[in-house]
C-alpha cells in the first residue's frame, strides 16, 4: 500500500469516527424510564421545574435525531443594554458551552434584534435570537439535568427578563460541521499529497 493510500485511509477513518460521534451513531432514543430517571434530578424550584412535564414529553417522543433549540431573549436591564454587559448571562454562557461541546452540540446562529414590528406579548424588541444544535434530545435532557448545568442555571434566571425557547427539527440546513470537517480533511490530504510528491524518493 502506497503512502498516499495510507494517508487517504487514515483521513477517511478519522472522518467516519467524527461522524459517528457527531451524529451519535451508537445512541438510541430515550425510553420513558430513562426520561423519568433524568427528571428526578431536576429540582421543582429550578428554572426548568415549571416545564418539567414538557421536557418529559420531549423525551418520550425522542426520535434519536438532532434537534435545534430556538432561543429568544430579552435581558435584565432592557433592550437598551448591551447583551454582552449582562454578566449573569455571560457567566451562564461560559458555564454551558463546555457542556454543549462535550455532547457534540453547539450554537450555530446568533442575531441581534433591531426593533419590534409585530409582537403580541412584549413591547420590547428581542435583544438576541440564537439557535443551538443538539445532537439528540438525550443530550439536551442529560445536560439540563446535570449537576454542572444546575450550578450555573441561577445565572440564567438572574440575567433574563423575558425569554422563549422551543425545540425544532431541521427541514433544510446549509450549515453543518460535517461539510467543514470534510473540507478540512480533504485539504490536508491534498496538501500532504503535494508535499509527498515533491520529496525525493529514498
Amino acid at each position: 500500500m502506497t503512502k498516499e493510500r495510507i494517508l487517504l485511509l487514515v483521513l477517511s477513518v478519522t472522518y467516519v469516527v467524527f461522524l459517528s460521534w457527531y451524529d451519535g451513531w451508537m445512541m438510541s432514543p430515550l425510553t420513558q424510564s430513562e426520561v423519568d430517571a433524568y427528571l428526578v434530578k431536576l429540582p421543582d424550584d429550578s428554572d426548568f421545574g415549571d416545564v418539567k412535564e414538557r421536557i418529559r414529553q420531549l423525551g418520550i417522543t425522542d426520535d434519536g435525531e438532532e434537534m435545534f433549540m430556538m432561543n429568544l431573549n430579552i435581558y435584565e436591564g432592557g433592550a437598551s443594554e448591551d447583551p454582552t454587559a449582562n454578566e449573569d448571562y455571560q457567566t451562564y454562557g461560559r458555564g454551558t458551552l463546555p457542556l454543549l461541546l462535550a455532547r457534540a452540540s453547539h450554537p450555530i446562529f446568533f442575531s441581534e434584534g433591531i426593533q419590534t414590528l409585530m409582537s403580541p406579548r412584549y413591547e420590547e424588541r428581542w435583544q438576541e435570537v440564537f439557535l443551538v444544535r443538539y445532537r439528540s434530545r438525550r443530550d439536551f435532557i442529560s445536560m439540563v439535568t446535570s449537576d454542572a448545568y444546575l450550578e450555573v442555571l441561577p445565572h440564567r434566571t438572574a440575567g433574563i427578563k423575558y425569554d422563549e425557547f422551543f425545540p425544532t427539527r431541521a427541514s433544510f440546513n446549509l450549515f453543518s460541521p460535517r461539510l467543514i470537517v470534510l473540507l478540512v480533511l480533504t485539504g490536508i490530504y491534498l496538501l500532504v499529497r503535494i508535499v509527498m510528491r515533491r520529496l525525493p524518493d529514498r
